[in-house]
This record gives structure tokens, C-alpha cells and sequence, in this order.
């Protein structure tokens, strides 16, 4: 099969996310360009149950940024897709009909279950070494993704629920720093959320299996572990991390303001209000997981995505 330029930008709840490179359906290739930006396009939705205008506006602007610097590329195919924050809004319509006008080009909602099974074979892309069966952990800013699976091409179960960062952060954690009673209180919602999930998983997680992290949070706490003021994801891609770190992780941030968070090498401006939730959601799946460390992957949806587009190549996503 042969390798053909493709383009995928991924829009998240907090951030959009840009690949650009030559991909079978089976592998990836070389990579041609990446970038990535944070729009929090899911600020108020889960409060107004809407996109809001500003954020809305920060990522068609991203995205527009984005194709201008594809096209230098001249990529065969460019595929956008929308997850968690695009699923929910009741504007969804509106919110479509605005980026297809203003960009050309059609976004895609995908399922929670899309996302979970593309998150998989993207999160083990390049991965080396590593032994089956997997379970990939993916952390978003509205949702999260477990996904079990005894190879790398294909997952077994997949699940998808609708609490992420920025969902947790708006909805629980509002004091700076938080609160003990509130930090109480969103461990109890997300371990009540998860509960059915796990439940499900559990039978499946034999002292074998490989735990994969990917998104944002994972690896921005893997990045202030290792003390990374730039990060470099080829120092991050396929490094461990363990629970005991990440709860040694969550007990410093419980303590820190948003502004002395900053000041911490690791965290990217626009993530310290979120990083905190993240080491809460990703401790809680460790603990009721037991699982006492993971592999770190600094590929995802975006790169699950591309081998999908690859693999299926002929469809056009651009407006006539």
C-alpha cells in the first residue's frame, strides 16, 4: 500500500491539534508538519449546555491558521474531526454551519466510541517493545477513553464518557487553589461516573497488561516529572510513569495557585487551571485499575484518525 499526504486537525474541547503526514492505513510515516493550539472551545457548555461565541471564534481562527499551513503542504486529502464538546452543544447545527462557511471545509462529529477506537490504534503507533494485551487511557478535555485491546491495530472494548478536565475544572473545581472539600467531591463524581466503566474493564486487566497514557494531561505530568521547561515529545513518546508520581503530582498541585503552577517546568500556559483535574481523573483509573505505572504516548486521536484517512483514501471532505 502506498503512502499518501494526508492532513488531519483534531478539535478537541481544549485544544486543536494539527498532523500533517505520508500514512498508509497501517503505518505513519514521515511527518511533515505538527502544531497544535489552545481554543478551549468547550468554556461554558457545561453551564450553558452551548458553544459560546468567543470560543467558537478562537477555533475557527486556529483552524484557518491551520490550512493556510497545510496547503504549503499540498496534502491529498485534509480531514477534520470534532469530539466531546461538538457531541454535546446544542448549537452543534449552528456551530457546523459556521466552520464549513468560514473554512471550506466540513468537520466531522465522531462518536465516543470512534474516538476511543481511533484514540487506540494512534496512541500505539511507534511504540516499541511493548508487550499485549493493552489498555489505553485518554484523558480529554470532555471526555475520557478506556480502550482494551490484544493488538495494536484493533481494540476489543472501548468505552467513552462524557467527563474530562475542562468539564471537572467548571463543574467542581472552582476555588484557587481548590478546596479539600471540593477535591473530595470531585474524586467521588468521577469515581462514581467511572464506576460502570471500570466494572466492565476489570475481568479484562490480567497482571499482563500494558497501560498506555495519552492527551494533554499525561503527558504534560510526565513532561514536570522529568522537568521539561520545552517540552520535546521525542523524551516523552514511549517514557513510563508512575502512580506514586502522579500522586506525588496531584498532592503538590492541590497545594498551588494557578499562578504559582506556571512557574512550574512542565506546564504549558493555558493548562494550569486544568493539569490538576487531570492528575485527579488519571489517579482515580489508576487506583480502581491497579495499576501501579503506564507508557506515555505522545501520539492519539489525531494520529488514529490519519491512518484511518489513509487507509480508506478517495473521500473528500472539501466543499464544492
Amino acid at each position: 500500500m502506498s503512502f499518501r499526504k494526508v492532513c488531519v486537525i483534531d478539535v478537541g474541547t481544549n485544544s486543536v491539534r494539527m498532523i500533517l503526514a505520508k500514512a498508509t492505513g497501517q503505518k505513519i510515516g514521515e511527518v511533515l508538519f505538527t502544531q497544535g493550539r489552545i481554543t478551549r472551545l468547550g468554556e461554558g457548555l457545561r453551564d450553558s449546555g452551548s458553544i459560546q461565541g468567543k470560543a467558537l471564534e478562537r477555533t475557527v481562527q486556529a483552524l484557518l491558521d491551520f490550512l493556510e499551513r497545510a496547503r504549503a503542504f499540498s496534502p491529498e486529502k485534509i480531514r477534520i474531526v470534532g469530539t466531546s464538546a461538538i457531541r454535546q452543544a446544542l448549537n452543534q447545527e449552528d456551530v457546523l454551519r459556521e466552520i464549513l462557511e468560514r473554512t471550506g471545509f466540513a468537520l466531522e462529529v465522531i462518536s465516543g466510541e470512534q474516538e476511543a477506537r481511533m484514540t487506540y490504534t494512534g496512541a500505539l503507533q511507534n511504540m516499541e517493545g511493548l508487550t499485549p494485551p493493552y489498555l489505553v487511557v485518554d484523558i480529554g478535555g470532555g471526555s475520557t477513553e478506556l480502550i482494551y485491546g490484544e493488538t495494536s491495530q484493533d481494540s476489543l472494548k472501548a468505552f467513552s464518557i462524557e467527563v474530562g478536565v475542562v468539564t471537572l475544572t467548571e463543574g467542581w473545581l472552582k476555588k484557587d487553589p481548590p478546596g479539600s472539600e471540593e477535591i473530595k467531591k470531585a474524586r467521588q463524581f468521577v469515581s462514581n461516573s467511572f464506576h460502570a466503566m471500570f466494572s466492565q474493564l476489570i475481568p479484562y486487566l490480567t497482571s499482563s497488561v500494558t497501560t498506555v497514557g495519552t492527551a494533554g494531561s499525561v503527558t504534560t505530568l510526565l513532561a514536570m516529572a522529568l522537568g521539561m521547561k520545552i517540552y520535546n515529545p521525542a523524551l516523552i513518546h514511549g517514557k513510563g510513569l508512575s502512580r506514586t508520581t502522579v500522586q506525588e503530582i496531584f498532592e503538590k498541585l492541590s497545594r498551588k495557585t494557578l499562578a504559582e503552577r506556571l512557574k512550574i517546568p512542565g506546564i504549558e500556559r493555558g493548562r494550569e487551571d486544568l493539569i490538576f483535574s487531570g492528575a485527579l481523573i488519571l489517579l482515580e483509573i489508576m487506583e480502581s485499575l491497579s495499576q501501579a505505572g503506564l507508557v506515555v504516548s505522545d501520539s492519539g486521536l489525531r494520529e488514529g484518525v490519519l491512518l484511518h484517512a489513509a487507509g480508506e483514501f478517495g473521500a473528500s471532505y472539501r466543499k464544492n
